[in-house]
């Protein structure tokens, strides 16, 4: 004789069911990267990687991206307010934007971040890191392409304790963009020219013109004819 199946049986069945396609949906967007990213708890920081074995901030919030198919994601923490959809209240799976480094939104207030205050990835109070100053909800491509170029590693890592002021970066940018290497090259070098000296006039010597002086001849002299004294 088959058993019947009672119905609190049947009932937590259903529950498990709902409840495991509910982790499968989340699975596939938020929740899928929120997994990846607290299974890289306790991983060693190191800037400008983006995983397997070692995370910058962004780089944690990329490789758990790329678990659920965004291949494409910033670099740059500011990236992510123009490439995504901004939201005023986070979701697990959102990516949370500090002044200095980003991190993603896994509930109850908490971020998963590799922070290099620790030296590792870990989880913490959303308010310990700093003040967000906006909330990203990452979805398809970024509209951004200027901010996935993996060249610009990732210069923004928060670097501070764990306090309610803002973290400060490690690898702070210059206030002056250096001048592209290309640039450089091609900038003609200056030309100094000497100053021209104007060579001394010497003036000529004045020779006095020759004084010629016209030959004097003395006058003929008449000798007076001598006429005899009278006797």
């Amino acid at each position: 004789m088959p058993r019947r199946l009672s119905p609190i049986m049947l009932l937590s069945t259903v529950i498990v069911l709902v409840l495991s396609l509910g982790l499968f949906a989340g699975a596939q967007g938020g929740g899928g990267a929120v997994g990846t990213a607290l299974g890289q708890v306790g991983k060693p920081y190191a800037m400008g990687t983006d995983g397997p074995n070692t995370f910058s901030c962004t780089g944690l919030v990329r490789f758990a991206l790329r678990s659920i198919g965004i291949m494409d994601a910033p670099w740059d923490h500011y990236a992510y307010l123009s490439a995504y959809p901004n939201v005023s209240k986070p979701e697990p799976g959102d990516v949370v934007v500090y002044p200095d480094g980003a991190a993603m939104y896994i509930g109850n207030d908490q971020v998963v971040m590799a922070n290099h205050a620790d030296g590792a990835v870990g989880t913490y109070p959303m308010g310990a890191i700093g003040i967000p100053v906006g909330f990203a909800r990452p979805s398809g491509k970024v509209t951004d392409t200027a901010a996935i170029d993996p060249a610009m590693g990732d210069m923004t890592e928060p670097a501070g304790q764990l306090t309610n002021d803002p973290v400060t970066t490690d690898a702070a940018m210059a206030d002056e963009p250096a001048m592209p290497v290309e640039s450089a090259l091609n900038e003609p070098a200056p030309i100094e020219l000497a100053p021209i000296e104007p060579a001394p006039i010497e003036p000529a010597p004045i020779e006095p013109a020759p004084i010629e002086l016209a030959p004097i001849e003395p006058a003929p002299i008449e000798p007076a004819p001598i006429e005899p004294a009278p006797v």
